[in-house]
């Protein structure tokens, strides 16, 4: 079934009844069987601090796993994470999700701003639906993501975190696997060396993309290849000196690298924009899910409550390469002058104000 069927079946799913769409399907499709080629399973990859022009740069130098989506999927030219800074404390002091960057609650989410701890995430709306999903990740930060069905984190070497998706994939059937290899960190001696092939931070690069490598094989062994989702990004960027470090205040904290590859999407192509939130709309989707719930916990009364990522349609083949983008992140940057503060209430406001403003209507 083509993805263009898909989105329109979107559409249509909150008011449409199953027997509706059965028919719709029949008719636009014309296929006698209505079964699938195959279940989707989806990877999410994630390199951490890793940004478009270093991930290009792995490319050209022997990164072939890396160079093979951006040659067969959708790179985004300009890809935004929402705040980098480390802690996201609310008003009251209070940290809903401990130590954990918001970029990796936004990929989850589908938002822009996290209230609480009760939000639907992408591993709860794939429970919903019987599908099983695997977390893992090599910081303790992680620790607060406790939804998947199998949760993994601490200090975990890159191959480990990579073997704990293996594992499950193969004797757990996981189909949602989302991975975050960390080590690269290490190899960070700041930004004059990032595009150096002979750098540490480079062949970094390297190990992480044999890695990727590994689960690519996995899939084709499987026979589920044809069917598999790869989102292939960072959680947000690197600052500007010799420390790990990438501090809000830093514009390129902000800009990492983003791509997309399965069956439906573009080969070979870019499109010009995307935000970390995107990812959970697209993830969302590609498994086949009904749309994510954003905030549940009835004590929060931001609104909409929901979700603020933006559905990529663009990444399909047969659409547009341009779509109407919010841009949150980049009108927050842009009204700070690229020099916005450290603090995460900041970025905040800026978000709630964005989002209120969203749901006024345009005047005529």
């Amino acid at each position: 079934m083509n993805q263009s069927l898909f989105i329109l079946l979107k559409k249509i799913s909150r008011s449409a009844c199953r027997k509706v769409k059965l028919f719709i399907i029949i008719a636009l499709s014309g296929i006698a069987n209505l079964s699938f080629a195959g279940e989707p399973t989806v990877l999410i990859f994630i390199v951490d601090g890793l940004q478009r022009d270093a991930a290009e740069a792995a490319a050209a130098n022997g990164a072939e796993n890396i160079k093979f989506l951006i040659g067969n999927g959708v790179t985004v030219r300009e890809a935004y994470c929402t705040s980098p800074a480390p802690r996201m404390f609310l008003p009251d002091g209070s940290l809903p999700w401990g130590t954990s960057s918001s970029p990796n609650v936004a990929m989850h989410t589908g938002t822009h701003v996290f209230e609480s701890r009760m939000m639907d995430d992408i591993f709860l709306s794939a429970r919903r639906a019987k599908i099983k999903s695997v977390f893992a990740g090599g910081a303790e930060n992680y620790v607060e993501f406790t939804t998947p069905d199998f949760c993994y984190a601490g200090s975990l070497t890159d191959s480990a975190v990579v073997q704990y998706g293996m594992n499950h994939f193969t004797k757990d059937n996981t189909r949602l696997i989302r991975l975050h290899l960390q080590q690269i960190r290490d190899s960070w001696t700041g930004p004059e060396e990032k595009l150096n092939p002979g750098s540490g931070y480079q062949h970094a690069i390297l190990r992480a993309d044999a890695l990727l490598g590994k689960l690519i094989l996995m899939f084709k062994n499987a026979g589920v290849w044809n069917d598999t989702y790869i989102v292939l990004a960072g959680d947000h960027g690197m600052g500007i000196t010799k420390e790990s470090e990438h501090p809000p205040s830093v514009p390129s904290s902000w800009s990492t690298f983003m791509n997309f590859y399965g069956p439906g999407i573009k080969k070979g192509k870019s499109i010009p924009y995307a935000e970390t939130p995107d990812i959970a709309i697209m993830v969302n989707h590609f498994l086949r899910l009904e749309p994510l719930k954003g905030h549940t916990d009835p004590k929060v009364k931001i609104e909409p409550k929901g979700t603020t990522g933006t559905f990529l349609c663009n990444i399909f083949e047969g659409n547009p390469d341009e779509i109407t983008h919010p841009k949150y992140i980049k009108r927050y940057l842009e009204s700070k002058n690229w020099e916005p503060s450290d603090d995460y209430s900041e970025y905040r406001l800026a978000m709630l104000s964005y989002i209120r403003e969203s749901l006024v209507p345009a005047s005529h």
